[in-house]
């Protein structure tokens, strides 16, 4: 499987988690604790992390924190990196299992989405002078995304990266447990609570409607 398929599949979720993530934290300023294990939002919000990398900006690469032997780094922090580091050799997924390469073959966002649908955290970026930390956060509540955000969520993915909106799609709802049934250019889904959606793709598989009806909460 190749990076960016395993992307398609996962990106709309994750994204959707990173908005229920960003409604929790507010403005709170962020700080981190390696020795303790902790993230810290404001005065309020503490959650335990596993480290993901780091992004540099002066030399624009990705470096898996698996792989950074220099900074010492609490191995207790870096279990959710070997696991995917172990799924990335077994899928076939070369920018999982290699130590660091440049951000133009995958940013940390890219990576950070792919790790949070494979694991269902979210993650947080955390910028420092000359790079980014990203790790993820342990303990945060999970919750299905809502019908009425569905189509929000997936507006939003296919506008920010060019993608097989047909993939992307049918993923996304099949994961947030909506039932699929496609037909030609048409996919039909329905929520467990009697929501329907209606998609209507062009000739390039691209999404060219929206229809459906949402039941009111």
């Amino acid at each position: 499987m190749s990076f960016d398929d395993l992307f398609a599949q996962h990106v709309a979720s994750a994204m959707a988690r990173q908005v229920a993530l960003a409604d929790l934290i507010g403005e709170r300023n962020w700080s981190v604790d390696l020795s303790a294990g902790y993230a810290t939002f404001g005065d309020d919000l503490r959650f335990a992390i596993q480290l993901l990398g780091t992004e540099s900006h002066r030399d624009s690469t990705w470096l898996w924190a698996w792989a950074n032997a220099e900074s010492n780094l609490p191995p207790a922090l870096l279990h959710l990196g070997g696991w995917l580091r172990d799924y990335g050799e077994q899928a076939g997924v070369a920018e999982l299992t290699e130590r660091s390469f440049p951000l133009e073959r995958a940013d940390g966002a890219k990576l950070a989405l792919v790790a949070s649908g494979l694991t269902g955290r979210p993650y947080y970026r955390g910028p420092y002078e000359g790079g980014a930390l990203f790790f993820h956060l342990e303990g945060v509540p999970e919750t299905p995304v809502a019908p009425e955000r569905v189509i929000t969520v997936l507006s939003q993915v296919i506008q920010t990266w060019p993608l097989p909106h047909r993939t992307v799609a049918g993923s996304f709802l099949t994961q947030q447990g909506w039932t699929l049934d496609e037909s030609g250019g048409r996919m039909s889904a329905r929520h467990p609570d009697g929501s329907t959606i209606e998609i209507t793709f062009d000739e390039q598989g691209r999404i060219a409607q929206f229809g459906g009806q949402i039941k009111p909460r």
